[in-house]
């Protein structure tokens, strides 16, 4: 028996920046598709520009995914809200938008999915001034009980946590590809007073999972786009898969563990 609403048999299905193998990372198209495909959730990442206002871009620089250039955090929302966000994945997408993170609340909100948004930045200092505006966001769109933070920077989620206790983690295991360690992996789930650890499915051992298991931690697996991920993920003993291609995503959940009960996480823990 476990206390833990994140625990689960059916792993949750995680989309990965959206549907991002076949459309714009982190753009509303990405993220309508996988709700589309079946997404449970939404992994997303989250920037803040010189004018204090949250956007979903996973780069601390605007260069790969936009037509910009620079930093995130010296561009205002009005540079940024101008940019194409499509074309330099494909040309059919030209015109995509880089997202408003209170825009993306409201989306998950009318899906009925969970959303893990992941603090950026590029190094601790930003990275506590996003997660400082987004908890304050989760706030004030009452936006805590669907959905989690995440990020690299624990000190990040630290200071977050502090601020509102309630508040529902997702820290990534540092550093994201060391060997198994799994007392270390306890340690820091629980260093932030977090239900649940991402880990990289290419360090996850048995043991691992069988540990955190015990120490009522669930195990999200990442980065599972590809068949062999998958299925070692979900034979394992993940709670959650996590990947850029949903629909193969689904289509080795619904073989491996077919839906034939209600939902495990009915509801996220308050």
């Amino acid at each position: 028996m476990t206390n833990n609403p994140w625990r689960r048999e059916r792993p949750l299905a995680v989309a990965h920046r959206g549907h991002s193998i076949e459309y714009p990372e982190n753009t509303f198209e990405a993220y309508r598709k996988a709700i589309e495909l079946g997404a449970e959730m939404i992994e997303c990442d989250v920037n803040l520009t010189r004018d204090g206002v949250l956007v979903m871009m996973h780069d601390y620089t605007l260069d790969r995914t936009t037509n910009g250039t620079g930093r995130v955090n010296q561009a205002t929302w009005g540079d940024i809200q101008s940019l194409d966000a499509g074309n330099k994945f494909n040309p059919q997408f030209a015109g995509a938008r880089v997202p408003l993170t209170k825009d993306t609340i409201q989306l998950f909100r009318e899906a009925g999915i969970y959303g893990c948004f992941e603090v950026k930045g590029g190094n601790s200092e930003t990275a506590k001034e996003i997660a400082s505006a987004l908890i304050d966001l989760f706030v004030k769109e009452n936006a805590l009980e669907t959905n989690l933070m995440s990020s690299y920077y624990h000190e990040a989620l630290a200071l977050a946590k502090a601020r509102v206790p309630d508040l529902q983690l997702a820290p990534e295991r540092l550093p994201d590809d060391a060997p198994p360690d799994p007392p270390e992996a306890v340690r820091q789930a629980k260093a932030l007073h977090s239900q649940i650890l991402q880990y990289q499915y290419t360090v996850m051992t048995p043991e691992v999972v069988r540990i955190l298991h015990d120490n009522d931690i669930a195990v999200w697996s990442w980065s599972t786009t590809d068949e062999p991920s998958l299925v070692f993920s979900i034979d394992v003993g993940a709670d959650a898969v996590m990947g850029d291609d949903v629909r193969l995503m689904m289509q080795v959940l619904n073989r491996m563990r077919p839906i034939s009960a209600p939902s495990q996480v009915s509801q996220a823990p308050a």
